[in-house]
């Protein structure tokens, strides 16, 4: 496809893309209705038109992370360059609510914020326009061809940082993205990719390699929060559950083309695992906001005891499954847990990341479906860190292990960690890669 060409289609597509964003940003309004605790994102809808009134700082760093792992994926980053160059703003923008809520509530540090501008040459200029950044930073897969060509217009160094492509996306890319998808490659000043895997796709889709270089991944970098230890056992001792055996499915996914979501499955599990080990805690968090209140009636028409962090019920000796329907607090949650199951794996989406509860030394589970991060998993695979299942029953056999032997939930902690541990120094390397891009430009 040819940049022209890729105009015509987004400009007839509008209609039905400003309507998907719309009801996008409503939703978000009505959520906030009865959960206050979500921040406003202001001019939601506006500014993916790149209109919006708010007096923008000049001439700084714009960070752009799609959703909430990517965001996630950044806070160290964002720090980081806050410490390097503190007399440069910092712009981080996101494509979906989700990741916004993420980055307006927990940044590390000030930040501005707003949705990113459609990939339209009038709403990316008009954004360029208010912010005129002295550099672009783009997180992961976020190739736009209209932004790639603006930036290069205007001769602002734009990188594709901690760059990957799943499978699924490098195969449409070869059909699809062809001589437009190469130039905006090439006006990059560099991809920063994941793994060795992700820097051949680049090459074979057309990047220049002397434009590639592989740095590993920023989530492997991620930083502790301080004291989460301390808060982990303050919350097990306030709940009495110093001496129970506990487990957190985390970010489970419905699973629309087959009918049966992963929390069915994990309940499934729970029931079985409760066979062997009667005072075992399950704690259930769902991977989207928007689904929080469809896990609660499937929890309601269980037969299990489940209390929900939301309404602040407290957990006693007869309560089964903790549902964690907040958001923020996943690594609370592993901190205070035995073993990890990540979702989006039982279902075929694509897996979720697996790094937090192995930087705990928690042992990490995950269903069958990973394409998404392959090249991660298939690391952690190679020195046998991660327990790969299919099944409810194979993850109940699983649990009940570790949970009747301490050693071995220890070994395969330590495993996680340790695999965890040696992929580190991914944010190290792309700040050195970043510093000349903005030496004359301070």
């Amino acid at each position: 496809m040819r940049l022209g060409c890729y105009k015509l289609l987004t400009t007839v597509a509008l209609p039905l893309i400003a309507w998907s964003g719309w009801k996008r940003c409503k939703k978000h309004q009505q959520q906030r209705a009865t959960r206050p605790e979500l921040p406003a994102i202001p001019h939601c809808f506006a500014s993916r038109f790149g209109r919006n009134p708010t007096p923008f700082r000049t001439g700084g760093i714009w960070i752009h992370a799609v959703s909430v792992g990517e965001t996630r994926s950044i806070f160290p980053l964002l720090r980081a360059l806050k410490a390097d160059y503190p007399e440069l703003p910092l712009t981080v923008t996101n494509g979906s609510t989700q990741g916004a809520i993420q980055a307006l509530r927990f940044a590390p540090v000030d930040i501005q914020h707003q949705m990113i501008p459609y990939d339209f040459p009038f709403a990316v200029n008009r954004f360029l326009d208010q912010i005129q950044p002295k550099l672009v930073i783009m997180i992961e897969t976020e190739i736009w061809p209209n932004l790639y060509q603006a930036c290069s217009n205007r001769n602002i160094p734009l990188v594709l940082a901690n760059a990957r492509l799943k499978e699924k996306s490098f195969a449409a890319y070869q059909k699809w993205g062809g001589k437009m998808l190469k130039d905006a490659l090439n006006q990059t000043r560099f991809i920063g990719a994941q793994f060795a895997t992700d820097a051949e796709h680049f090459e074979q889709l057309g990047a220049r390699p002397d434009r590639i270089k592989t740095l590993g991944n920023l989530k492997f970098d991620l930083e502790i929060p301080t004291g989460l230890l301390k808060n982990a056992e303050s919350w097990k001792t306030q709940h009495g559950l110093q001496t129970r055996f506990i487990w957190v499915a985390a970010s489970t996914h419905a699973d629309p083309e087959h009918g049966e979501s992963e929390e069915t499955k994990m309940l499934e599990t729970h029931r079985e695992l409760l066979q062997t080990q009667p005072d075992a805690l399950l704690i259930l968090v769902p991977r989207h906001a928007d689904r929080f209140e469809e896990v609660a009636d499937l929890l309601a028409k269980s037969g299990l005891n489940w209390t929900q962090r939301s309404r602040q019920q407290p957990i006693s000796a007869d309560t089964q499954v903790y549902l964690a329907d907040t958001v923020g607090e996943l690594m609370l949650w592993f901190a205070a847990s035995h073993a990890a199951f990540i979702g989006g794996s039982l279902v075929p989406f694509g897996g979720h990341n697996i790094l937090e509860p192995a930087a705990l030394s928690k042992p990490v589970f995950s269903g069958p479906h990973y394409a998404n991060l392959k090249a991660l998993f298939d690391t952690f695979i190679e020195q046998a860190a991660l327990g790969l299942i299919d099944s409810p029953n194979d993850l109940a056999h699983h649990l009940a292990e570790l949970a009747q032997k301490p050693q071995r939930q220890a070994e395969l902690g330590e495993r996680a960690y340790r695999a965890f541990a040696q992929q580190s120094g991914a944010l190290q390397r792309l700040m050195h890669e970043i510093a000349p891009l903005l030496s004359d430009k301070r």
